[in-house]
């Protein structure tokens, strides 16, 4: 459901930006001055940015959820390094941390024993 949020709101910022750029070309007169030029060559950047942006955030979304649900609920652990570097430290919510991905594949480990 967050991937379908996320990416909604920046469609959404998109279509805005989108909207305010279309509208101030229609708005500018034939002639256009230089920093009417300016303005309308930053929006269409902005433009650009957001889109590259929403490409770079659907392709991080998928590596998150290959991660999330078939790295860590699967417990494929051979697959971690996809996603952490061998010297990875890891912070812990109650304000310890751990070296390595080795220890880091232990402590997950443990996540998974009931």
């Amino acid at each position: 459901m967050k991937k379908v949020t996320v990416s909604f709101r920046i469609l959404a910022t998109v279509l805005i930006v989108a909207t305010i750029a279309g509208s101030a070309i229609a708005q500018a007169p034939a002639k256009k001055s230089s920093a009417d030029q300016t303005e309308i060559a930053a929006l269409r950047k902005q433009i650009k940015d957001l889109t590259e942006g929403n490409k770079m955030v659907e392709k991080y979304l998928v590596k998150f959820d290959t991660l999330d649900y078939t790295v860590f609920s699967n417990q494929e652990w051979v697959r971690l390094h996809e996603s952490h570097s061998k010297d990875i430290i890891v912070h812990w919510p109650d304000g310890h941390f751990t070296s390595g991905i080795e220890k880091h594949i232990e402590d997950l480990k443990a996540m998974f024993v009931y």
